[in-house]
C-alpha cells in the first residue's frame, strides 16, 4: 500500500469518526503535493471538509498542485481576500499558473497586491503560453550589472533579506537588462575576493528563448544535464530562469497528457466530477469512435455474401485486425514519443520508416506462418483459408508499420496533437484494412 493510500484510509476513517484534531495533525505532517493528491482521491463531500482543515499558509501551495478542475471549484468558493492571502507567498511562476483560473476582476486584485517589481515580473511570465519556456519561467532571480568584484557582490547579497529559492546562478546583465553571462553561487566562496565577476562568469551558458516550446526545454535540460537555465526574450533581455523542478513537473504533465489524450480525456479533469459532466466530456470522443465503428462495419458489409457462404471467416477475421492493430500501435507509440523528445524528425523519418517496414516484414512472416498453422489445426479449416489468414495478416502488419510512422507526422503538420488522434486513426485503419484484405482475398480465391 502506498503512502497516499495509507493516508487516505486513515483520514477517511477519522472523517467518519469526526476526529478533526487527528486529521489536522496528519495534514500538518504532509507536503502540499501529498495533500493535493489526497483531495483528488476523495469524493466531493469529504473533499470540502478536508479543504477547510488545510492550514491557510499551505492553501496556495496546495492549490497549485491540484488538477485544474478541482482547483477551479475551490477558487469559486473563496472570496478575493482569501485568494490573495493564499497566493501572496507563491513563487511568481506558480502564481501565474493559478491566475489563469481566476476571474479578471480577482486577477487584477491579486496583481495589485504585489509590489511593483513583482508585478512587472509576473506580467512578463503570463504573456507567454503555459507550454512555452516563458510560461515555465520563474522571474524571481538574482541579476547584477557587470563591473563588480566578488567582495562587492557578497556584500550586496548580505544586504538582501533572503535569496530566491533554488538559487544556483547569479545572472550578469548590462544596463538594458540584456543577458551577458552567469556566475555560479558556489564560485563566490572558492575564488579570491578581489576577483572581478567577469573573470569567473560563464559566458558559455546559452539562454533559451521564451518562445521555445516546453518540449524543447525538456530536451535541453536532458541533453545538457542542467539544473537551471536563463530565459530571454527576442531582444536577449533576461526574463528569469527555469529550474529543474519546473522541468520535472513539465515532464510529468506531458506524460499524463499523452496517456489521457489517447483515450480522449483531460488529465486536468476531476475523476469524481458529477456524472452528467463526465458523460458530456466523454460523449464527443465516444461519438467519434462510433463513427469509425460504422466505417469498419460498412467495409465488412461489402463482403456479406462471402461471410454467409464461408462462416469460419467471421471467426478468423478479428485475428487479422487485432495483430495489425497491436503492431501499428507499437510503431505509433515509438514515433509519438520520439517526436516529443526530439529524437525523430524529418531528417531521419525515412530511415525510421524503412527500418519499421523491415521489422514488420520479419514479424509478419513469422506470425503469418504460426497463425496459418493454428487456423488449420484448431478450427479444422482448409489450408487455403489458413494461407489467406496469414497473407492478409502480413499485409496488415506491413501497412500498419507505414501508418504508424506517417500518421503522427501528418497530424503534427496540420496542427493536431499526434497523441490525441493517432490512436483512433490507427485502430480504424488496421480494422478496415485487415477486414478488407482478408475478406477480399477470400472472395477472390475461394468463391
Amino acid at each position: 500500500m502506498t503512502n497516499t493510500e495509507k493516508n487516505l484510509t486513515q483520514i477517511l476513517h477519522d472523517l467518519e469518526k469526526e476526529r478533526s484534531i487527528g486529521i489536522r495533525s496528519k495534514l500538518s505532517s504532509l507536503s502540499p503535493y501529498e495533500i493535493a493528491r489526497l483531495l483528488e482521491a476523495m469524493e466531493p463531500r469529504n473533499r470540502e471538509i478536508l479543504w477547510r482543515m488545510v492550514d491557510q499558509e499551505d492553501e496556495g501551495e496546495v492549490l497549485k498542485e491540484l488538477v485544474e478542475d478541482i482547483r477551479q471549484n475551490f477558487i469559486n468558493e473563496m472570496d478575493t481576500n482569501q485568494i490573495i492571502a493564499a497566493t501572496q507567498d507563491l513563487e511568481l511562476d506558480d502564481l501565474a499558473d493559478i491566475l489563469t483560473d481566476l476571474p479578471d476582476q480577482i486577477t487584477d486584485e491579486v496583481i495589485r497586491a504585489l509590489d511593483r517589481q513583482d508585478q512587472i515580473r509576473l506580467e512578463s511570465v503570463i504573456s507567454y503560453g503555459e507550454d512555452t519556456a516563458g510560461g515555465l519561467t520563474n522571474p524571481n532571480i538574482l541579476s547584477i550589472r557587470r563591473g563588480l568584484n566578488i567582495k562587492g557582490l557578497i556584500r550586496y547579497l548580505r544586504s538582501l533579506e533572503k535569496l530566491p529559492e533554488n538559487t544556483n546562478y547569479i545572472y550578469v546583465i548590462n544596463r538594458s537588462n540584456e543577458y551577458i553571462g552567469s556566475v555560479k553561487l558556489v564560485d563566490l566562496f572558492t575564488e579570491d575576493a578581489d576577483t572581478s565577476i567577469e573573470e569567473i562568469m560563464d559566458s558559455e551558458i546559452i539562454p533559451i528563448s521564451a518562445s521555445s516550446s516546453a518540449d524543447q526545454v525538456i530536451i535541453t535540460f536532458q541533453n545538457l544535464d542542467l539544473i537551471s537555465l536563463p530565459v530571454v526574450d527576442k531582444k536577449n533581455r533576461l526574463l528569469g530562469e527555469i529550474t529543474v523542478d519546473d522541468v520535472v513537473d513539465a515532464i510529468q504533465d506531458q506524460a499524463n497528457s499523452e496517456i489521457f489524450n489517447m483515450a480522449g480525456l483531460d488529465d486536468e479533469d476531476d475523476i469524481f466530477a458529477p456524472v452528467l459532466i463526465s458523460s458530456k466530456r466523454r460523449a464527443v470522443w465516444l461519438g467519434a469512435n462510433l463513427f469509425t465503428a460504422f466505417v469498419v462495419a460498412s467495409a465488412v458489409s461489402l463482403f456479406q455474401s462471402t461471410i454467409d457462404q464461408i462462416v469460419i471467416l467471421a471467426v478468423l477475421m478479428p485475428i487479422v485486425a487485432s495483430m495489425g492493430g497491436v503492431a501499428g500501435n507499437q510503431t505509433l507509440i515509438l514515433v509519438i514519443r520520439g517526436i516529443a523528445m526530439g529524437k525523430i524528425q524529418r531528417s531521419n523519418a525515412l530511415r525510421l520508416l524503412s527500418k519499421e517496414m523491415m521489422v514488420s516484414l520479419v514479424n509478419g512472416f513469422f506470425w503469418a506462418i504460426i497463425v496459418s498453422f493454428f487456423a488449420v489445426l484448431i478450427f479444422q479449416t482448409s489450408w487455403e483459408i489458413g494461407i489467406i489468414v496469414g497473407a492478409s495478416m502480413l499485409l496488415n502488419i506491413f501497412a500498419s508499420a507505414i501508418a504508424g510512422v506517417t500518421i503522427p507526422f501528418v497530424l503534427k503538420r496540420v496542427g493536431i496533437d499526434p497523441a490525441l488522434a493517432s490512436g483512433v486513426m490507427m485502430t480504424t485503419l488496421t480494422d478496415v484494412l485487415g477486414f478488407v484484405t482478408f475478406l477480399g482475398l477470400a472472395t477472390l480465391f475461394l468463391l
